[in-house]
C-alpha cells in the first residue's frame, strides 16, 4: 500500500467512526457531520479509484443495460408470469421449470426496482403477475408452497416440510417486500402463515428425518428469518413477529457463534448444543452473509452493539476466507483443523458468485454507517475480481468459478449447470445503488 493510503487508513480507521458517519443517531458523536462527509467522496475514490456518483452509474449500468434486458428476453415469463432460470448464456429458457425460491426472489427484485427506482410500471407489472403466479398456482395451504411446478402452473414437486422450508421463507421474504406496495392484507396473511408453518417444521425433533441432519439447527434457517423479518418491519411492525427476530438474533450471535475459534457453526444439535466433530467447521457463504443481515437489522433497531459484533465477524469471515495467491474468497467450506478428507482452512475449489455479492453488501453498508476505510480496501478488491471472473459479458453472471477463476458447473449441488441467478446479482446492484444515493445526498 502507497504510505498516503496507509496514512489515511490508520487515521480514519480510528478518527472516522466518532465523528458522525453513523446513522445510529444518538450513538456517536455527530457534531463534525458536514467536514467528514465532504472527505468521505475523496476516500472513497483513493480506494475504489472512482468517485461515489461515478462508481453509483457504473452500477446502474450493470443492472439497466445488462440485467434487465437478460431477463426480458425469456427468463420472465411474459404469458403466465413468474421466472425461469434454466437459461442458455443468451437468456433462451431450456425447460419450463418454475423453483420457488425464483418466483420469490423475483418478486422481491422487482418490487424493489419499483419502489425505490422511479415507481415504473413495468417494474409493478412483472412484480404483481409474478405474485399472482406464486400465490395462484404454487400456495397449496397453510403456509405450504410447491417447491417445481411446469411453465403453467402444473404441480411437479409438492410441499416438502423435509427439505424445502427455505422455499417457504423465500415466499415470505417477497411477498414482506410485496405487501409494501400492495398493502393488501391477503399477502402479511401469507407471509405470517409461511413463517408459522417453515418454524413448526423445523422446530420438529423429527425435522430432516431418516437423514444424517435429522433434527439438526441450521444458522441458514436463522438467517433467513431475520432476512424476512427485517424487510417486513421496514414498513409493518408486529409484536409477535418481533420476539421471533430476538430469537433468532440471540440464536445466530450467540448459539451459532463458537467463542472458542471465533467462526459461526452452520449446524448444531436440536437443542442448540455443539455437534461433536462438528465444532471446527464454518460455511463461509452463510456466514458471512448473516453478519449483513444482522447489521442491517441492527440499524433498524438502532442497536449499536450488535451491529459492531456482526461488523467485526463479518471482517474475520471475509479475511479468512480470502485467496492470497490467484485472489477471489472461498464461499463454502472451512475447518479450522486439518482432517483425514480436508486441509485446514478454506476450501478454495468453488467460488460462487453469490457470496461475493454477500461481500460487496457488507463493504458498503459498513462503510456508509461507519467510515472504516478498510471497507472500501476489500471492496476495491472484491468488485475488481467479480469484474475479472463472473463478469462475462452476460447479463446474468456466471454462477461459480474454480481457484483460478475459470467457469465451472455447479452439479454436485444438484444444481443444473444452466441455472441463472436472479436474486443476489440485482439485490446487490440496487443495494450498492440505494447506500451511495444515501451518502451523495447526505
Amino acid at each position: 500500500m502507497k504510505r498516503r493510503n496507509f496514512l489515511l487508513t490508520t487515521a480514519a480507521a480510528t478518527a472516522l467512526p466518532a465523528t458522525g458517519f453513523s446513522t445510529l443517531q444518538g450513538k456517536w458523536d455527530v457534531t463534525k457531520k458536514e467536514k467528514t462527509i465532504q472527505g468521505r467522496d475523496q476516500i472513497f475514490k483513493d480506494y475504489v479509484g472512482m468517485t461515489m456518483k461515478e462508481h453509483r452509474e457504473e452500477l446502474r449500468s450493470r443492472l439497466y443495460d445488462e440485467f434487465l434486458p437478460f431477463w426480458d428476453k425469456g427468463g420472465y415469463d411474459k404469458a403466465y408470469g413468474g421466472f425461469i432460470c434454466n437459461l442458455t448464456t443468451e437468456g433462451v429458457p431450456v425447460d419450463d421449470e418454475k423453483f420457488i425460491w425464483y418466483q420469490a426472489r423475483g418478486i422481491l427484485i422487482y418490487s424493489c426496482l419499483y419502489s425505490n427506482f422511479g415507481q415504473d410500471p413495468a417494474f409493478l407489472d412483472i412484480a404483481r403477475k409474478t405474485r399472482d403466479f406464486m400465490v395462484d398456482k404454487m400456495y397449496m395451504g397453510k403456509g405450504r408452497w410447491a417447491e417445481l411446478v411446469h411453465r403453467n402452473g402444473t404441480v411437479i414437486k409438492g410441499p416438502d416440510p423435509q427439505t424445502d422450508v427455505y422455499g417457504w421463507l423465500t415466499a415470505a421474504l417477497g411477498l414482506a417486500e410485496y405487501y409494501k406496495i400492495s398493502r393488501d392484507e391477503e399477502d402479511l396473511i401469507l407471509f405470517k402463515a409461511s413463517v408459522q408453518a417453515a418454524l413448526k417444521a423445523y422446530d420438529s425433533p423429527d425435522y430432516l428425518k431418516g437423514t444424517k441432519d435429522e433434527g439438526l439447527r441450521y444458522q441458514g434457517y436463522s438467517m433467513d428469518v431475520i432476512r424476512a423479518l427485517t424487510r417486513l418491519f421496514k414498513h409493518h411492525s408486529d409484536k409477535q413477529l418481533n420476539k421471533l427476530m430476538d430469537e433468532h438474533l440471540d440464536r445466530l450471535m450467540k448459539n451459532f457463534f463458537n467463542p472458542k475459534y471465533r467462526i459461526s457453526n452452520e449446524m448444531l444439535n436440536h437443542d442448540y448444543s455443539r455437534i461433536a466433530g462438528r465444532e471446527s467447521y464454518m460455511f463461509l457463504g452463510h456466514a458471512l452473509e448473516t453478519q449483513w443481515m444482522v447489521m442491517d437489522a441492527a440499524l433498524m433497531r438502532k442497536e449499536q452493539s450488535l451491529f459492531n459484533q456482526a461488523k467485526n465477524n463479518f471482517r474475520r469471515y471475509l479475511e479468512i476466507g480470502w485467496d492470497h495467491i490467484f485472489d477471489g474468497w472461498a464461499g463454502e467450506h472451512y475447518y479450522v483443523f486439518e482432517g483425514e478428507d480436508h486441509g485446514a482452512g478454506p476450501d478454495y475449489s468453488t467460488k460462487t458468485m453469490w457470496a461475493h455479492m454477500e461481500i460487496l453488501i457488507g463493504c458498503m453498508m459498513t462503510f456508509e454507517h461507519t467510515g472504516e476505510v478498510w471497507a472500501m480496501d476489500w471492496y476495491k478488491r472484491v468488485w475488481d475480481y467479480v469484474k475479472k471472473t463472473f463478469s462475462r459479458g452476460t447479463g446474468a453472471w456466471e454462477q461459480a468459478v474454480n481457484r483460478r477463476g475459470e467457469p465451472i458447473s455447479r452439479e454436485k449441488w444438484g444444481i443444473n449447470p444452466m441455472r441463472r441467478g436472479n436474486f443476489h446479482q440485482p439485490r446487490f446492484l440496487m443495494s450498492n445503488m440505494l447506500s451511495l444515493d444515501r451518502m451523495i445526498t447526505n
